[in-house]
C-alpha cells in the first residue's frame, strides 16, 4: 500500500485542487483523497493508502498532507510536477473515478458530501470531549466500521457509470463538453451550444430535447 502523497501529488499535478495553496485549495484536496480511499475500499475491498485519516469539525483529513499543503506549498508544487506516477490499473482506474465525478465539485460541496459519512462522525465524537476539545489523536478515522458508507460509495459509483452507459454522443465546444443522446446536433444547435459555453460556469453539460427545444443542464 502505497503513501498517500504519491496520490496527493498526482491530484496537484493534474490541477484538482482547482484553487492552489489556498485554504478552499487544501479542502478540496484533502477531501478528494478520502472520497479516493473510501472509493478503493468500495471497489476492491482496501483502503488506497496506508496513512491515517483524522476527523475535523470540516470534515475528514489526512494531517501530515494538509499541514505540508499549508506550510510548504511551493515545494510540494514543485515535488508534484515533476512526479511521474507507476500506479496500479486498479489505482489509475479509482483516481479517474474520483476525479470523474468529484473533480468539478468545490471544497464545500465535498465537505458536504463528507459530513453525510457516519464514519467522520464516529471519529470526530470519539475525539472531542464534553468541554468541546478536540484531540486528533482520538479522532482517527476507520472508514471500514460502517458498511453503510461504503455501500453510499458504491451506488455512487453506480449511477454515474449507469449515466455513463446511456450517452452516446459528445460535442466539445470552447473546452466546454456537451453530452447528448437520441437526436443530431444541427448546425443551429451548435450555434446555440457555442454561445451557451462562452457563458458556461462548468465544464461539462448533458443536452436533451424538450418539444424541438434545446435544454441544457
Amino acid at each position: 500500500m502505497r503513501d498517500v502523497y504519491d496520490f496527493a501529488k498526482f491530484f496537484i499535478k493534474n490541477g484538482a485542487d482547482s484553487k492552489p495553496n489556498t485554504y478552499d485549495g487544501n479542502m478540496k484536496l484533502q477531501k478528494l483523497l478520502v472520497l479516493a480511499d473510501l472509493a478503493s475500499i468500495a471497489e476492491y475491498g482496501q483502503p488506497l493508502f496506508r496513512d491515517e485519516v483524522l476527523a475535523f469539525e470540516n470534515g475528514c483529513v489526512v494531517e501530515k498532507v494538509r499541514l505540508r499543503y499549508k506550510n510548504d506549498y511551493a515545494s510540494f508544487k514543485r515535488d508534484s510536477d515533476v512526479y511521474e506516477p507507476n500506479f496500479t490499473e486498479d489505482e489509475y482506474s479509482i483516481l479517474n473515478l474520483v476525479l470523474d465525478i468529484f473533480g468539478n465539485a468545490t471544497a464545500r460541496e465535498l465537505s458536504d458530501i463528507n459530513h453525510t459519512f457516519s464514519f467522520w462522525k464516529d471519529a470526530l465524537a470519539c475525539g472531542t470531549d464534553s468541554n468541546g476539545y478536540h484531540n486528533k489523536n482520538q479522532s482517527v478515522v476507520d472508514m471500514m466500521s460502517r458498511e453503510s458508507d461504503v455501500e453510499c460509495m458504491r451506488e455512487i459509483i453506480s449511477a454515474y457509470r449507469e449515466t455513463l452507459e446511456d450517452v452516446t454522443a459528445s460535442e466539445t465546444i470552447n473546452g466546454v463538453t456537451f453530452y447528448y443522446d437520441g437526436f443530431v446536433l444541427t448546425d443551429d444547435k451548435l450555434e446555440q451550444l457555442a454561445a451557451f459555453s462562452l457563458l458556461a460556469d462548468e465544464d461539462v453539460y448533458s443536452v436533451y430535447l424538450d418539444g424541438g427545444r434545446l435544454v441544457i443542464y
